[in-house]
């Protein structure tokens, strides 16, 4: 038989190391207390705007400032710093659309992109693409949409 005192260590450790993965819980605002506001200085907001518009993400910023990101994008967009972002450009869709057919994941083309695969749905979807169940391929007798060539062969500008 194993020694209880050991036992009471594992049950002691087990109980400690539980205890430390649980995220801390955030004490629960009382009555007519105020939510604090964080407030960026002009300088702050003039160091965010630089480094945004060096490379910076938003929601890097938003933890180097202690801010939301929505509070960094309504900064940007208050002193009107254009977005970045990926530009959905008729070559970018006609690609979409041939790897689609092709059989390529909305999850695929979307990491191949670097957007979201609901991104990739919403492009097909107001090209008029028909779209299918994940994991299975076009319904049969479904016409392939017109940026997909009738060999089946990608766009010319993408071999």
């Amino acid at each position: 038989m194993a020694d209880p005192d050991l036992w009471d260590a594992i049950e002691t450790l087990v109980r400690h190391s539980a205890n430390s993965l649980r995220p801390a819980k955030r004490r629960p605002r009382r009555l007519g207390e105020k939510q604090i506001q964080r407030r960026l200085s002009f300088e702050e907001v003039e160091q965010l705007i630089a480094q945004y518009l060096a490379g910076a993400t938003v929601l890097e910023l938003a933890a180097a400032h202690g801010v939301h990101r929505t509070t960094v994008l309504t900064l940007l967009e208050r002193n009107r710093v254009p977005r970045r972002g990926r530009i959905w450009t008729p070559d970018l869709m006609e690609l979409a659309i041939w790897l689609y057919v092709q059989g390529s994941s909305r999850a695929s083309i979307g990491r191949e992109f670097k957007v979201s695969p609901e991104t990739v749905r919403h492009h097909l979807q107001t090209a008029g693409v028909p779209l299918r169940q994940p994991g299975r391929p076009l319904p049969v007798g479904t016409s392939r949409p017109r940026a997909v060539r009738s060999d089946g062969s990608p766009p010319t500008r993408f071999q």
